[in-house]
This record gives C-alpha cells, sequence and structure tokens, in this order.
C-alpha cells in the first residue's frame, strides 16, 4: 500500500513539474505574440490589357547613305588650301579646299577697271545723246562694250568662285585623296562625302 501511494505522489510530482513547464512556455509565447509586428507589403496595381506583340527575326545587312558623292574640282588648279580632315563631319557650304587663283584675281582687277572705264564712257555718250553731239550708234556702241566688261568680270567671278570647293550637303568626308600643292585636274577626286540623315539599311529576311 504504501508503495502505490508513493508511485502516485510521484506521478503527481512528475505531471507538476511538466504542466509547470508548460506554463512557462505558454507565457513566453504569448508574450512574443503581443510584441509580433507583421511585415508591410508594398502592393502595386496595373489595368491588364491585351497587345500584340512583333516577332522578332535575325537578319545582317548594310547601310547606305540617302546622298552620296566624290567631291570634285570642276575645273583644274593648284591646291592652295585644304580646309578639311579625313572623317570630319561638315554642314552644307563648309569650305573643303581652294585652288590657287592668283591669276584669276589678277585679271579681275584689270576686268574692273575695264567695266569703269566703260561706264564713264556710256555716261559721256549718253550725255552726248541727249544733247544730239553724237549718234544713236555711238550710244549703242558704248552700251555694248560696257555689258561686255561685266560680261567678262563675271566669267572670271565665276571661275574663282568655282575654285572655292565647299560641301555641296551636310555629312561625314571620307579619306582625303589630295595634297597641298598639288595640280589637281577637272574631276580629281578629293573626298567622298556621306550624309548622316537620313540612312538606308538593306538587308534581307527568310520567313517561316
Amino acid at each position: 500500500m504504501k508503495k502505490v501511494i508513493v508511485g502516485i505522489l510521484i506521478v503527481l510530482a512528475v505531471l507538476v513539474m511538466v504542466g509547470g513547464t508548460k506554463g512557462l512556455q505558454i507565457k513566453k509565447l504569448i508574450a512574443a505574440a503581443k510584441d509580433f509586428k507583421p511585415q508591410v507589403e508594398t502592393v502595386a496595381s496595373a489595368v491588364v490589357r491585351e497587345e500584340k506583340w512583333q516577332s522578332t527575326l535575325s537578319a545582317i545587312g548594310s547601310i547606305s547613305a540617302a546622298q552620296g558623292v566624290t567631291v570634285t574640282p570642276e575645273i583644274a588648279g593648284t591646291v592652295k588650301e585644304i580646309a578639311f580632315e579625313s572623317g570630319a563631319t561638315v554642314a552644307k557650304g563648309d569650305l573643303l579646299l581652294r585652288l590657287d587663283t592668283s591669276t584669276e584675281e589678277a585679271q579681275l582687277r584689270s576686268l574692273e577697271a575695264q567695266v569703269q572705264w566703260a561706264k564713264v564712257s556710256l555716261d559721256r555718250q549718253s550725255t552726248l545723246r541727249t544733247n544730239q553731239l553724237v549718234s544713236q550708234s555711238d550710244l549703242d556702241s558704248a552700251d555694248a562694250a560696257w555689258k561686255q566688261a561685266v560680261a567678262n568680270a563675271d566669267n572670271v567671278r565665276a571661275i574663282i568662285e568655282k575654285k572655292t570647293i565647299r560641301a555641296p550637303f551636310a555629312g561625314k568626308l571620307g579619306i582625303r585623296q589630295i595634297n597641298l600643292g598639288q595640280y589637281l585636274d577637272a574631276g580629281k577626286p578629293i573626298v567622298s562625302l556621306q550624309s548622316l540623315a537620313p540612312v538606308y539599311a538593306d538587308f534581307s529576311l527568310k520567313c517561316g
């Protein structure tokens, strides 16, 4: 009988100990639950819509400019000034090259003097004609001489202008093909010029 009572007491003691331990664990869990703060998640929203996506195809091609020329002189001459570098980007009208125009400039000064003298003669003949001191043919001859002198001067100015070579359009230059002091024949390549916009892409695609 005593052994049974002792066994019961031992079982009760074990139950009390286990219950105390579980009680402490439960208290700790409750305290931790009070301090727990749930994390706030950021949620973004968007309107769902249907879109069509193009298929992607790979291809090998080449890029070509819409405009491309090889700049050449219209008139032969000796290179006096080179105003560009190979590979440079230029705007329309930028100076590229000057050929020697010393001979033409001397001719122009002489012709301009002739224009002035012809104009003086024309004015004189016009005054004399008004006073009926010369014939109409004399006045016409003076007028023709003045116009001829003007035309001669304009012709030399045009030659000088053609020996000043400018970019015909904006773009990128290629490799320079001339040197300072070189004599260029008419049509001799100076440099290539390719426009930068627009450009075209040439390629072929195989579908299916």
